[in-house]
């Protein structure tokens, strides 16, 4: 396959959820979700070249041999480590101010910084 089986299933999910925004006539939100589908539809395929580095490949979710997964589960499992913690906090903060929706963004923003943040020391430690 030209993508890990992971790229192909969020890209469908972001391209249907484009569809379903452009219905209501959300045309910003089609816009974000259209670019968000082809970022990671390129990012994928950058990661797929011969010459990639390791962190390119782990940040994509292309992973090329047992090292990558290896390495990627010590990233996700920073990532898990931190989403329960931000989970709590978000939880806590949307009863406090009301704001599920921008809440629930940086949630998601925070949790992609961490992860490549982790990818980054797991691939210098190895």
């Amino acid at each position: 396959m030209p993508i890990s089986t992971v790229n192909i299933a969020l890209a469908f999910t972001l391209f249907a959820g484009a569809i379903a925004t452009a219905l209501t006539h959300n045309w910003f939100a089609a816009f974000v979700f259209v670019a968000g589908g082809a970022a990671g539809l390129g990012a994928a395929l950058y990661a797929r070249r011969p010459e990639s580095r390791d962190i390119t490949r782990l940040n994509a979710i292309e992973y090329r041999d047992e090292r990558d997964r290896l390495l990627a589960k010590q990233g996700f499992a920073a990532v898990g480590a931190a989403a329960l913690i931000l989970s709590f906090l978000e939880f806590v903060l949307a009863l406090v101010f009301n704001q599920l929706v921008a809440l629930a963004a940086a949630h998601v923003v925070a949790l992609c910084i961490v992860w490549g943040m982790a990818n980054s020391i797991a691939v210098r430690r190895s």
